[in-house]
């Protein structure tokens, strides 16, 4: 009932939002543009011309952006009406937040980015932001983080381009901050990857997948969300479906020759045999206060890849 209850707050908040804050009917069928302007804590500031049916999208991923927060400070975003006259140039955009679930972690993302309408493949970003934010997950509040499997973690980054084609838009960013569980995999300087799909609302993100000559065109694998909203806008084709990348899979198939020589000795021994008994003695995978099988109860599962005990119980891999 409460994830029903909060993904019917991402339905009907923005249409009420964009009703008391820009004026926009929850159920406008005008198909003159929305003069808006989306201001984000990365220094966004944009003034744009969008349908009320996209005026009411964006304002739930405003919703979504400061309700589930990403990133270490966490981005913040707001939506204004803009005075009549104010230019509203076009711009292609990503902007969204909300929450994913990665194996058995559970992920924060926010979304900022921008950039001048254009088809090239891989135009340089007029700014924004990529933050992520994993929540820590741990067996029992009292041996953390000794027994985290989601040790938690933040990162930021910052934008190099975008690609934005109907409702599907991908990115590359380059890390500027990573703390806990992203350190190791994306460490400050290198680069992340970024597909975001509007209507259903997706989101995927890798590593470095060595196209540094088209890093836009990279393809990582798109996840639901759990709760949250995103906003894809293509200025010259609002309203229009894009495709979907499918990531790669690269199958490696090994040959191996084995050489077999038989050779025949001849030989005359005498063996003594000795039979004896080994207990094991060990909980394979295990660390912390059980050492023996004898004093820990070995529960069958993996648990985020690591063995953990807790006080007597053993959480084997």
């Amino acid at each position: 009932m409460k994830r029903f209850l909060r993904h019917t707050m991402f339905c009907l908040v923005p249409a009420t939002l964009a009703a008391l804050v820009l004026g926009v009917p929850p159920a406008a069928a005008q198909l003159t543009l929305q003069s808006v302007g989306l201001s984000c804590s990365d220094g966004t500031a944009l003034n744009l011309a969008v349908s009320p049916t996209e005026v009411i999208d964006l304002s739930g991923a405003v919703l979504a952006v400061n309700s589930l927060p990403a990133g270490t400070p966490p981005l913040t975003c707001s939506l204004s009406q803009d005075p009549s006259g104010s230019g509203n140039p076009h711009f292609d955009y990503a902007v969204g937040g909300g929450q994913v679930q990665k194996g058995l972690c559970t992920t924060n993302f926010a979304l900022s980015a921008h950039v001048e309408d254009t088809d090239a493949t891989s135009p340089p970003t007029s700014g924004g932001t990529f933050n992520l934010t994993e929540q820590q997950a741990c067996l029992s509040p009292s041996c953390a983080p000794f027994c985290c499997f989601c040790g938690g973690g933040h990162l930021v980054a910052k934008p190099d381009c975008l690609h934005v084609e109907g409702d599907v838009a991908q990115l590359n960013a380059t890390v500027t901050h990573s703390d806990g569980s992203f350190s190791s995999l994306f460490p400050v300087g290198s680069e992340i990857y970024v597909e975001a799909e509007d209507n259903p609302d997706m989101i995927g993100w890798n590593g470095d997948t060595g196209l540094p000559t088209e890093p836009c065109n990279a393809c990582p694998a798109t996840m639901p969300l759990l709760h949250g909203n995103v906003s894809v806008h293509d200025a010259d084709c609002p309203g229009c479906a894009g495709t979907p990348c499918t990531p790669t899979t690269t199958t490696t198939t090994t040959t191996t020759t084995t050489t077999t020589t038989t050779t025949t000795t001849t030989t005359t021994s005498t063996t003594t045999t000795t039979t004896s008994t080994t207990t094991t003695t060990t909980c394979p995978g295990c660390f912390g206060p059980c050492r023996t099988d004898a004093d820990c109860t070995c529960i069958p599962a993996n648990i985020g890849g690591l063995g953990l005990c807790i006080s007597n119980m053993c959480a084997c891999t």
